[in-house]
Protein backbone atom coordinates (compact mmCIF):
# COMPACT_ATOMS: atom_id res chain seq x y z
CA UNK A 1 0.00 0.00 0.00
CA UNK A 2 1.28 3.45 -0.89
CA UNK A 3 2.37 5.98 1.54
CA UNK A 4 -0.39 8.82 2.24
CA UNK A 5 0.69 12.04 4.81
CA UNK A 6 -1.43 14.38 6.90
CA UNK A 7 0.75 17.16 8.13
CA UNK A 8 -0.13 19.94 10.65
CA UNK A 9 1.26 22.94 11.77
CA UNK A 10 0.01 24.28 14.64
CA UNK A 11 0.15 28.69 14.77
CA UNK A 12 -0.55 31.61 17.32
CA UNK A 13 0.58 35.28 15.83
CA UNK A 14 3.55 34.59 13.62
CA UNK A 15 4.91 36.67 11.15
CA UNK A 16 2.91 36.54 8.19
CA UNK A 17 6.02 37.09 5.83
CA UNK A 18 7.54 33.97 7.72
CA UNK A 19 4.34 31.94 7.07
CA UNK A 20 4.08 33.07 3.40
CA UNK A 21 8.05 31.46 3.22
CA UNK A 22 7.27 28.70 4.67
CA UNK A 23 4.12 27.37 3.13
CA UNK A 24 5.59 28.59 -0.23
CA UNK A 25 8.24 26.20 0.55
CA UNK A 26 6.06 23.42 0.67
CA UNK A 27 2.50 23.68 -1.63
CA UNK A 28 4.53 23.23 -4.63
CA UNK A 29 5.52 19.50 -2.67
CA UNK A 30 1.57 18.50 -2.23
CA UNK A 31 -0.76 16.23 -3.90
CA UNK A 32 -3.62 14.07 -3.64
CA UNK A 33 -1.90 11.69 -1.26
CA UNK A 34 -0.97 14.73 1.32
CA UNK A 35 -2.85 16.84 3.51
CA UNK A 36 -1.62 19.97 5.15
CA UNK A 37 -3.77 21.55 7.49
CA UNK A 38 -2.37 24.86 9.36
CA UNK A 39 -4.33 25.27 13.18
CA UNK A 40 -4.43 28.37 14.27
CA UNK A 41 -4.91 28.43 17.89
CA UNK A 42 -6.11 32.24 18.94
CA UNK A 43 -4.13 34.70 17.32
CA UNK A 44 -6.02 38.11 17.43
CA UNK A 45 -8.83 38.18 15.28
CA UNK A 46 -7.49 40.92 12.56
CA UNK A 47 -4.71 38.31 12.22
CA UNK A 48 -6.77 35.15 11.59
CA UNK A 49 -8.75 37.06 8.67
CA UNK A 50 -5.11 38.27 6.84
CA UNK A 51 -3.81 34.55 7.34
CA UNK A 52 -7.23 33.36 6.17
CA UNK A 53 -6.65 35.54 2.85
CA UNK A 54 -2.69 34.37 2.84
CA UNK A 55 -4.37 31.11 2.87
CA UNK A 56 -6.71 31.31 0.08
CA UNK A 57 -3.84 31.95 -1.81
CA UNK A 58 -2.40 28.66 -1.71
CA UNK A 59 -3.96 25.82 -3.50
CA UNK A 60 -4.54 22.34 -0.89
CA UNK A 61 -3.68 24.00 2.51
CA UNK A 62 -6.59 23.58 4.87
CA UNK A 63 -7.36 26.03 7.50
CA UNK A 64 -8.49 25.70 11.30
CA UNK A 65 -9.13 28.69 12.90
CA UNK A 66 -9.69 28.28 16.64
CA UNK A 67 -11.61 30.80 18.79
CA UNK A 68 -9.11 30.96 21.63
CA UNK A 69 -7.76 34.11 22.00
CA UNK A 70 -8.30 34.66 25.49
CA UNK A 71 -6.66 30.77 26.60
CA UNK A 72 -3.64 29.61 27.62
CA UNK A 73 -1.95 28.20 24.32
CA UNK A 74 -1.86 24.39 23.67
CA UNK A 75 0.36 22.69 21.13
CA UNK A 76 -1.02 19.41 21.52
CA UNK A 77 -4.91 20.35 21.64
CA UNK A 78 -4.33 21.94 17.81
CA UNK A 79 -2.40 18.61 16.91
CA UNK A 80 -5.07 16.47 18.09
CA UNK A 81 -7.47 18.58 16.57
CA UNK A 82 -6.35 16.97 12.76
CA UNK A 83 -5.08 14.06 14.12
CA UNK A 84 -8.53 12.78 15.59
CA UNK A 85 -9.75 12.73 11.51
CA UNK A 86 -6.41 11.64 9.96
CA UNK A 87 -7.26 8.84 7.64
CA UNK A 88 -3.98 8.74 5.80
CA UNK A 89 -0.73 6.35 7.05
CA UNK A 90 1.14 8.81 8.37
CA UNK A 91 0.67 11.91 10.56
CA UNK A 92 3.50 14.95 10.49
CA UNK A 93 3.83 17.76 12.60
CA UNK A 94 5.96 20.76 11.41
CA UNK A 95 6.22 24.37 12.86
CA UNK A 96 5.05 27.20 11.50
CA UNK A 97 8.86 28.79 10.88
CA UNK A 98 10.22 26.07 8.81
CA UNK A 99 11.37 26.20 4.91
CA UNK A 100 11.25 22.96 3.50
CA UNK A 101 13.74 21.42 1.39
CA UNK A 102 11.74 21.31 -1.99
CA UNK A 103 12.31 17.78 -2.74
CA UNK A 104 11.61 16.55 0.69
CA UNK A 105 8.28 14.91 0.20
CA UNK A 106 8.57 13.30 -3.08
CA UNK A 107 12.18 11.79 -1.79
CA UNK A 108 10.71 10.97 1.83
CA UNK A 109 7.59 9.45 1.37
CA UNK A 110 7.39 6.16 -0.20
CA UNK A 111 10.57 5.73 2.41
CA UNK A 112 8.29 6.24 5.60
CA UNK A 113 7.86 3.27 7.87
CA UNK A 114 4.96 1.97 9.20
CA UNK A 115 6.79 0.62 12.03
CA UNK A 116 8.77 3.45 13.25
CA UNK A 117 8.50 7.60 13.71
CA UNK A 118 11.63 9.69 12.20
CA UNK A 119 11.98 12.86 13.26
CA UNK A 120 14.65 15.13 11.22
CA UNK A 121 17.52 17.49 12.42
CA UNK A 122 17.01 21.14 11.26
CA UNK A 123 19.62 23.83 9.97
CA UNK A 124 19.35 27.33 12.19
CA UNK A 125 19.24 30.86 10.36
CA UNK A 126 19.99 34.18 11.38
CA UNK A 127 18.07 36.92 11.68
CA UNK A 128 19.62 38.20 8.54
CA UNK A 129 19.59 35.00 6.56
CA UNK A 130 16.42 34.53 6.84
CA UNK A 131 14.77 38.04 5.70
CA UNK A 132 16.50 37.02 1.67
CA UNK A 133 14.67 35.50 -0.96
CA UNK A 134 16.59 32.41 -1.89
CA UNK A 135 16.41 28.65 -3.17
CA UNK A 136 16.53 26.69 -0.16
CA UNK A 137 20.19 25.45 -0.72
CA UNK A 138 21.40 28.65 -0.61
CA UNK A 139 20.19 29.16 2.60
CA UNK A 140 23.37 29.64 5.34
CA UNK A 141 22.79 28.54 8.73
CA UNK A 142 24.31 29.12 12.00
CA UNK A 143 24.11 25.66 13.28
CA UNK A 144 22.22 22.56 12.99
CA UNK A 145 20.04 20.65 15.95
CA UNK A 146 21.10 17.36 17.36
CA UNK A 147 18.79 14.66 18.79
CA UNK A 148 16.99 16.94 21.51
CA UNK A 149 14.91 18.91 18.81
CA UNK A 150 12.16 16.75 18.55
CA UNK A 151 9.76 19.25 16.99
CA UNK A 152 9.99 18.10 12.86
CA UNK A 153 8.60 14.25 13.05
CA UNK A 154 6.75 11.80 10.53
CA UNK A 155 4.56 9.03 12.63
CA UNK A 156 2.60 6.17 12.00
CA UNK A 157 -0.87 7.28 12.35
CA UNK A 158 -1.85 4.27 13.94
CA UNK A 159 1.03 4.63 16.71
CA UNK A 160 0.29 7.85 17.47
CA UNK A 161 -3.53 7.43 18.14
CA UNK A 162 -2.99 4.12 19.67
CA UNK A 163 -1.13 6.76 22.70
CA UNK A 164 -3.73 9.24 22.34
CA UNK A 165 -1.90 11.07 20.74
CA UNK A 166 0.09 14.40 22.13
CA UNK A 167 -0.62 14.90 25.68
CA UNK A 168 -2.76 18.46 26.26
CA UNK A 169 -1.68 18.48 29.88
CA UNK A 170 0.84 20.79 27.73
CA UNK A 171 0.50 24.34 28.22
CA UNK A 172 2.54 27.50 26.74
CA UNK A 173 5.56 26.39 25.77
CA UNK A 174 7.96 23.36 25.70
CA UNK A 175 8.02 19.02 26.14
CA UNK A 176 5.04 18.37 24.43
CA UNK A 177 7.29 17.53 21.19
CA UNK A 178 9.78 14.97 23.64
CA UNK A 179 6.86 13.51 25.37
CA UNK A 180 4.87 12.01 22.84
CA UNK A 181 8.53 10.26 21.83
CA UNK A 182 9.19 9.53 25.19
CA UNK A 183 5.68 7.54 25.57
CA UNK A 184 6.07 6.10 21.87
CA UNK A 185 9.18 3.91 23.23
CA UNK A 186 7.35 3.28 26.23
CA UNK A 187 4.93 1.42 24.23
CA UNK A 188 7.52 -0.27 22.56
CA UNK A 189 7.86 1.54 19.32
CA UNK A 190 11.18 3.44 17.20
CA UNK A 191 11.79 6.50 17.33
CA UNK A 192 14.61 7.38 15.02
CA UNK A 193 16.42 10.58 14.71
CA UNK A 194 17.30 11.20 10.93
CA UNK A 195 20.45 13.95 10.46
CA UNK A 196 21.92 12.80 7.46
CA UNK A 197 20.98 15.82 5.61
CA UNK A 198 19.40 19.25 6.63
CA UNK A 199 15.68 19.33 5.14
CA UNK A 200 14.25 22.17 7.16
CA UNK A 201 15.71 25.38 7.49
CA UNK A 202 14.60 27.64 10.89
CA UNK A 203 13.58 30.97 10.20
CA UNK A 204 14.26 33.33 12.71
CA UNK A 205 11.71 35.54 14.60
CA UNK A 206 11.64 37.67 17.77
CA UNK A 207 10.68 36.05 20.79
CA UNK A 208 6.90 37.01 22.24
CA UNK A 209 7.60 39.01 25.46
CA UNK A 210 4.47 39.90 27.54
CA UNK A 211 3.74 43.74 28.73
CA UNK A 212 3.10 44.54 31.98
CA UNK A 213 -0.50 45.91 31.07
CA UNK A 214 -1.25 42.36 29.18
CA UNK A 215 -4.08 40.92 30.78
CA UNK A 216 -4.00 37.41 28.63
CA UNK A 217 -3.75 34.41 30.62
CA UNK A 218 -0.75 33.73 32.00
CA UNK A 219 1.39 31.14 34.21
CA UNK A 220 4.90 32.36 35.44
CA UNK A 221 5.78 28.88 36.31
CA UNK A 222 4.11 26.77 33.75
CA UNK A 223 7.72 25.71 31.48
CA UNK A 224 8.45 24.40 35.18
CA UNK A 225 5.52 22.57 36.06
CA UNK A 226 5.81 20.84 32.03
CA UNK A 227 9.73 20.04 32.74
CA UNK A 228 8.34 18.27 36.21
CA UNK A 229 5.56 16.21 34.32
CA UNK A 230 8.13 15.07 31.61
CA UNK A 231 10.49 13.83 33.76
CA UNK A 232 6.77 11.82 35.61
CA UNK A 233 6.42 10.74 32.16
CA UNK A 234 10.15 9.38 32.09
CA UNK A 235 9.87 7.58 35.77
CA UNK A 236 6.47 6.15 35.44
CA UNK A 237 6.84 4.93 31.87
CA UNK A 238 3.55 6.06 30.67
CA UNK A 239 2.05 5.24 27.39
CA UNK A 240 -1.44 6.64 27.27
CA UNK A 241 -2.13 10.38 27.79
CA UNK A 242 -5.45 12.26 27.98
CA UNK A 243 -6.92 9.56 30.06
CA UNK A 244 -10.41 11.21 30.22
CA UNK A 245 -10.83 9.77 26.93
CA UNK A 246 -11.01 13.47 25.74
CA UNK A 247 -8.87 14.39 23.12
CA UNK A 248 -8.54 16.52 20.07
CA UNK A 249 -11.83 18.40 20.82
CA UNK A 250 -12.88 20.86 17.90
CA UNK A 251 -13.65 24.55 19.35
CA UNK A 252 -17.45 25.31 18.11
CA UNK A 253 -17.70 29.08 17.33
CA UNK A 254 -21.37 29.21 18.58
CA UNK A 255 -20.09 27.94 22.15
CA UNK A 256 -18.02 30.48 22.62
CA UNK A 257 -20.50 33.06 21.50
CA UNK A 258 -22.06 32.06 24.68
CA UNK A 259 -19.81 33.44 26.81
CA UNK A 260 -20.78 36.97 26.17
CA UNK A 261 -23.99 36.15 28.21
CA UNK A 262 -23.42 34.63 31.32
CA UNK A 263 -26.11 32.83 33.67
CA UNK A 264 -24.38 32.88 36.69
CA UNK A 265 -22.09 35.52 37.86
CA UNK A 266 -19.74 35.09 40.95
CA UNK A 267 -17.92 37.78 42.92
CA UNK A 268 -15.05 36.31 45.03
CA UNK A 269 -12.02 37.44 47.25
CA UNK A 270 -8.55 36.48 46.56
CA UNK A 271 -8.78 33.80 50.15
CA UNK A 272 -7.74 30.18 49.92
CA UNK A 273 -11.14 28.94 50.83
CA UNK A 274 -13.02 31.09 48.11
CA UNK A 275 -10.59 30.28 45.46
CA UNK A 276 -10.52 26.54 46.43
CA UNK A 277 -13.73 25.99 46.85
CA UNK A 278 -14.74 27.68 43.69
CA UNK A 279 -11.98 25.00 41.35
CA UNK A 280 -13.83 22.42 42.89
CA UNK A 281 -17.36 23.43 42.49
CA UNK A 282 -16.84 24.07 38.89
CA UNK A 283 -15.83 20.53 38.10
CA UNK A 284 -19.67 19.33 39.73
CA UNK A 285 -21.64 22.73 38.07
CA UNK A 286 -24.39 22.15 36.44
CA UNK A 287 -22.92 21.91 32.52
CA UNK A 288 -25.88 24.45 31.29
CA UNK A 289 -24.07 26.89 32.89
CA UNK A 290 -21.95 29.91 31.22
CA UNK A 291 -20.44 31.12 34.46
CA UNK A 292 -18.46 34.36 34.90
CA UNK A 293 -16.02 34.88 37.99
CA UNK A 294 -14.45 37.40 39.07
CA UNK A 295 -11.73 37.89 41.58
CA UNK A 296 -10.28 40.64 43.59
CA UNK A 297 -7.88 41.15 46.92
CA UNK A 298 -10.23 40.74 50.16
CA UNK A 299 -10.35 44.01 51.78
CA UNK A 300 -9.15 43.02 54.77
CA UNK A 301 -6.19 41.36 53.35
CA UNK A 302 -3.63 44.02 55.22
CA UNK A 303 -6.05 45.90 57.88
CA UNK A 304 -4.92 46.73 60.97
CA UNK A 305 -7.73 44.57 61.91
CA UNK A 306 -6.21 41.47 60.82
CA UNK A 307 -2.83 42.42 61.99
CA UNK A 308 -4.18 42.63 65.67
CA UNK A 309 -5.75 39.29 65.56
CA UNK A 310 -2.71 37.57 64.45
CA UNK A 311 -0.65 39.17 67.19
CA UNK A 312 -3.55 38.11 69.85
CA UNK A 313 -3.35 34.38 68.02
CA UNK A 314 -6.54 34.34 66.68
CA UNK A 315 -7.82 32.78 63.77
CA UNK A 316 -8.11 35.01 60.29
CA UNK A 317 -8.86 34.78 56.76
CA UNK A 318 -6.36 32.89 55.13
CA UNK A 319 -5.26 35.65 52.64
CA UNK A 320 -3.78 34.96 49.12
CA UNK A 321 -2.18 37.42 46.66
CA UNK A 322 -3.93 38.09 43.40
CA UNK A 323 -0.65 36.16 41.52
CA UNK A 324 -1.43 33.13 43.23
CA UNK A 325 -5.01 32.99 42.74
CA UNK A 326 -4.24 33.34 39.25
CA UNK A 327 -1.99 30.46 39.30
CA UNK A 328 -4.24 28.28 41.00
CA UNK A 329 -7.66 28.85 38.48
CA UNK A 330 -5.23 28.43 35.83
CA UNK A 331 -3.94 24.78 36.83
CA UNK A 332 -7.37 24.45 37.65
CA UNK A 333 -8.29 25.32 34.06
CA UNK A 334 -5.38 23.12 32.78
CA UNK A 335 -6.31 20.14 34.32
CA UNK A 336 -10.20 19.66 34.54
CA UNK A 337 -11.91 22.50 31.83
CA UNK A 338 -8.73 23.00 29.14
CA UNK A 339 -10.85 21.88 26.12
CA UNK A 340 -14.13 24.14 27.51
CA UNK A 341 -15.06 27.42 25.93
CA UNK A 342 -13.34 29.81 28.43
CA UNK A 343 -11.86 33.46 28.16
CA UNK A 344 -9.65 34.68 31.08
CA UNK A 345 -7.80 37.91 31.78
CA UNK A 346 -5.63 39.13 34.67
CA UNK A 347 -5.66 42.64 34.96
CA UNK A 348 -2.58 43.65 37.60
CA UNK A 349 -3.09 47.19 37.03
CA UNK A 350 -7.28 47.13 38.20
CA UNK A 351 -6.25 43.73 40.46
CA UNK A 352 -8.85 41.97 38.94
CA UNK A 353 -9.29 38.18 37.35
CA UNK A 354 -12.02 37.91 35.60
CA UNK A 355 -12.93 34.51 33.30
CA UNK A 356 -15.86 32.80 32.00
CA UNK A 357 -16.53 29.28 30.95
CA UNK A 358 -19.36 27.21 29.48
CA UNK A 359 -18.63 24.11 31.54
CA UNK A 360 -19.71 21.00 29.56
CA UNK A 361 -18.30 22.26 26.13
Amino acid sequence: MSNSLTIVIPNRNRDLEIVKRSLGSIVSQLNDAIRLVIVDYGSVLSYQVQLELLVKSFDQVELILCPTQEQLWNKSRCINIVLQSCATTHFMVSDMDMIWHSQFLANQIESFSQKESIYFSVGVMTQEESTLDKSFEDYAIKFQTNNEATGITVFPSAHLKFINGFDEFYHGWGSEDTDVHVRLKNAGYIVRFCESEILFKHQWHAKSYRTKESTSPFHPYLERINQSYLLLTQESKKIKANGNGSWGKTCNNKVYDKLSEPTLRLKRYATEHDVQALVNALIGMDSENVVEVQIKKHPESKSLKKLVKEGLGKKTLRFISLDRANETLLEALILNHHSCAYSYSYDRTASLIIFRIKLGS
